[in-house]
């Protein structure tokens, strides 16, 4: 039987690369046969045990979608171009029977058309959300052919993505999702102008296009993902007209499901404190971390917490959390900022106190200013300003980036580097460490903070970590002799760290910057690479 069938595909194979441009009733047959073939493979799948089968299945099943989104979009199109919803109703309902000689000419409605447009025929031909319609012959638009008022042809909106879109192996789907961002950042054409192709410009005047067609060729999904959030947000900054510190502020949303919701605006300094008061609220080694994963236990069961006297202690007591429910990731977070909130209205208490009672004797050694409270481990946001040797001297425009990856105006940049406990580091062209400013080398805090601003986190390709949840992996094993240096370490996240020593991952220093060897089923090159999920644009 597999004899069979592995002969009928060769044989079918074999005549679909010589038989040239095919009928219409052959190209009808093979995708009624394409429909059918999906079906049949899930169907005889059932009964599958072999795994390496399975991954097999699985990567031609993925090329399948692949080519099915290509062809969606294609056959959005053909019914565009070829003024399917000028159709008459009997001629539908014929087609609908399979009651149609295609050998025949179509018949069109002879007033008014049956349909609007291509959107409104294909929604209810495929019984399609209207939108769903309308975003497939938009998406025709931007990759295949665009038309005038009267139905003339012009190029795709996006030229290059639209080339891009046609190979057999890159995703479709990135191509159209891009090509839909990038859509809005071009101007409004007006009603009789002819289409045009993409003109929207970055910073530092390349198309915004071209530059996403760059990012889309890196090889790593969340990498490519963030670049290229990355240059449609600095793209969108480009346009804007009004300075966005006019939008920064704190913004009371509403209420949902019993909680009072915020959005927080910020800039790329504030954001990048931010980012460090959450990583530290979150990361289990700090004091901070540790503590606000005890949200729950302070409300144990068998322990009364403190209450208003109208509140009797079984109400209290049957009010308390179940202790057995682990803090989440977004609770932990707010806890931290909570209790930093809570450390500075202490201090602001208390130094209230100190000025309200005005005696001399206030804030001298051995009196305290007020009862002591109990102390609570806050987080303390370190702010690290990345800078390369040409931008410190004045030879480049592009802008500065904090440790979390947010983009600095040269303005913001300037003043950061003006304020106290902002740490510049200046680096070489292949990232390694020149200087480190003025801070004390102490070995143990020199060497964190020299590796976890080298790395920006986790250096597997693609791993989100960040610098404050990693550990330090000596390349040369501490183990096997290897000594603690700067351009011997790097860092590790603890899943990575143990598929290093596992023998998963390799890790080599070249020059001082560390690269990973991925697993040969990976990347079957075995060219090492670095993560560069957080690296900047070069201008």
């Amino acid at each position: 039987m597999s004899t069979r069938i592995e002969q009928t595909v060769a044989d079918l194979q074999a005549q679909l690369a010589g038989s040239g441009e095919l009928s219409t009733p052959e190209l009808l047959a093979l995708s009624s046969l394409a429909a059918g073939i999906l079906p049949a493979l899930r169907t005889a799948s059932t009964t599958l045990t072999d795994p390496r089968a399975a991954l097999a299945l699985s990567a031609h099943t993925e090329r399948l979608a692949h080519e099915a989104v290509r062809t969606q979009t294609h056959c959005a199109h053909l019914v565009e171009a070829s003024g399917a919803h000028r159709l008459d109703i009997a001629t539908l309902d014929a087609l609908r029977a399979q009651a149609i000689d295609y050998a025949t000419a179509p018949a069109f409605a002879e007033s008014r058309p049956s349909y609007k447009g291509a959107t409104e025929l294909l929604a209810a031909w495929l019984n399609l959300d209207i939108f769903e319609a309308r975003r497939r012959v938009e998406d025709a638009h931007l990759v295949i052919c665009q038309f005038d008022q009267q139905g003339n042809r012009y190029p795709a909106q996006f030229p290059r993505l639209a080339q891009r879109f046609a190979t057999r192996g890159a995703d479709p789907r990135e191509t159209l999702s891009a090509a839909r961002r990038l859509h809005k950042l071009e101007p409004v054409p007006g009603e009789f102008d002819a289409p045009g192709t993409a003109c929207a410009q970055d910073a530092s005047g390349q198309l915004v296009e071209e530059a996403a067609v760059e990012l889309l060729e890196e090889p790593e999904p969340k990498t490519r993902s963030k670049k290229l959030n990355q240059l449609i947000k600095s793209a969108k900054a480009t346009a804007a007209e009004l300075e966005p510190e006019s939008a920064a502020g704190i913004y009371r949303q509403g209420e949902k499901d019993g909680l009072i919701v915020y959005q927080v605006r910020l800039s790329a300094l504030d954001a990048d404190a931010f980012e460090s008061l959450l990583s530290q609220a979150d990361n289990p080694r700090t004091e901070a971390g540790a503590a606000s994963r005890q949200v729950e236990s302070a409300h144990a069961s068998g322990a009364i917490p403190e209450h208003p006297d109208f509140v009797s202690d079984e109400q209290a007591a049957a009010s308390t959390w179940n202790p057995l429910v682990e803090a989440t990731v977004a609770r932990r977070r707010l806890q931290g900022l909570m209790n930093l909130l809570t450390v500075n209205s202490q201090k602001l208490s208390r130094l209230l106190t100190a000025r309200t009672a005005q005696k001399p004797s206030a804030g001298t050694p051995g009196e305290a200013l007020a009862p002591a409270d109990p102390e609570i481990p806050v987080v303390q946001p370190t702010i690290m300003v990345h800078l390369t040797l040409a931008e410190l001297t004045g030879l480049a425009k592009t802008h500065g980036v904090t440790d979390s990856g947010f983009e600095m105006r040269p303005t913001d940049l300037r003043q950061a580097l003006a304020k106290a406990k902002i740490i510049p580091l200046v680096l070489g062209g292949r990232g390694e460490i020149l200087d480190i400013g003025r801070e004390q080398r102490n070995f143990p805090k020199y060497m964190r903070r020299a590796i976890k601003a080298r790395d920006r986190g986790c250096i597997v390709p693609g791993c989100t970590v960040p610098p404050e949840h990693c550990e330090l992996h000596h390349i040369w094993w501490w183990s096997n002799g290897g000594p603690t240096a700067v351009y011997l370490g790097c860092c590790l996240c603890t899943g990575h760290h143990h598929d290093v020593h596992a023998g998963v991952l390799k890790v080599a220093s070249n020059g001082g910057v560390p690269q990973v060897i991925l697993p040969k089923f990976v990347d079957p090159t075995q060219t090492p690479q670095r993560n560069s999920i957080n690296a900047r644009r070069a201008a």
